[in-house]
């Protein structure tokens, strides 16, 4: 974190922590606000908008969360100083980060599933039903993850009642990582690998059909071939982009799961934007490759223009 004598690198590494809270903040609210007045309107919800909609909310609430933290720690960094008021604010963000990756997860899955074309039966079984399988896939992987994280919860818990009442960790662990976050990391390290695999590799397959898929219209003599041709290179692009800022934020999982970077450094800075440029970055992907959210989003920015 930044002290009182910040450093011109530390407060530039603030300013693009504070602006990509925002874009994250901006992009997520505007996903669930749109497809929130969808359900309302059209009183149903889509197997695509409820995965939308879910991963924005718990991406907002998140960054909600993280954003508040970094605002109070400016404010007053006294506030930051007791290791269990540190590891209460980081359960609650773990919560809401593993919900929006099993979120995100499963939205790649599904649009996976759903664009691209295989003849194999089993493939087209699964697209046939992927819209009941991948809610309740949803639902649960997000209560497995939870009930996996009861016993390190009861043990740290335990751990701060012994040293509420006493004012020591009980035994050996009074100097050790125990109270912290390490119990947690472990469980967090092991989720995050496991989304990060099914996501890249949805993508890659996706990727994989897309770019074939332009490969045919290319070699096609249609009319439309040029103008296929060109959306398809913008979704492909846009998938890149989702790819590599999905690389930095599972680089800066890595770093922050080893527990090997010092909480108030400079580096530390750095790896809190390699996890903030992410959902920043993702929530722009999801709307350019959303008909309806991009339409939104263009009629919003035309009416401040107009005003402005």
């Amino acid at each position: 974190m930044v002290s009182n004598s910040a450093s011109p690198l530390d407060i530039l590494i603030w300013t693009i922590m504070g602006i990509l809270s925002m874009a994250s903040l901006l992009g997520n609210g505007f996903i669930t606000v749109v497809v929130g007045q969808q359900w309302l309107r059209n009183r149903k919800l889509l197997t695509c908008d409820f995965l939308l909609i879910s991963l924005s909310t718990s991406r907002f609430l998140m960054q909600l969360h993280a954003s508040a933290n970094n605002l109070l720690y400016l404010i007053s960094s006294e506030t930051s100083l007791d290791s269990y008021n540190e590891v209460d604010s980081y359960i609650i963000w773990l919560f809401f980060n593993l919900a929006s990756l099993w979120c995100g997860t499963w939205l790649s899955v599904f649009y996976c599933v759903k664009i691209t074309n295989f003849t194999n039966h089993v493939f087209l079984w699964l697209k046939s039903r992927i819209n009941i399988f991948v809610p309740r896939l949803l639902g649960m992987s997000i209560v497995i993850s939870s009930i996996s994280f009861l016993p390190p919860l009861v043990e740290y818990f335990g751990h701060k009642k012994w040293r509420n009442q006493t004012g020591t960790l009980p035994g050996s662990a009074n100097h050790s990582k125990v109270p912290h976050m390490f119990i947690f990391l472990p469980l967090h390290l092991t989720y995050t690998c496991i989304n990060f695999s099914i996501s890249i590799t949805a993508s890659i397959i996706l990727l994989a059909s897309l770019w074939k898929h332009k490969k045919n219209l290319k070699k096609s003599g249609l009319g439309v071939t040029d103008l296929s041709t060109q959306v398809h290179i913008n979704v492909i692009m846009l998938l890149l982009f989702y790819v590599f800022f999905y690389l930095l934020y599972f680089t800066g999982m890595i770093l922050f799961a080893s527990d090997s970077i010092p909480l108030e450094s400079t580096e530390r800075l750095i790896v809190d934007i390699l996890t903030t440029s992410f959902p920043s970055a993702h929530s722009i992907v999801l709307i350019l490759t959303n008909p309806t959210l991009k339409e939104m989003a263009a009629h919003v920015l035309n009416i401040r223009r107009r005003v402005s």
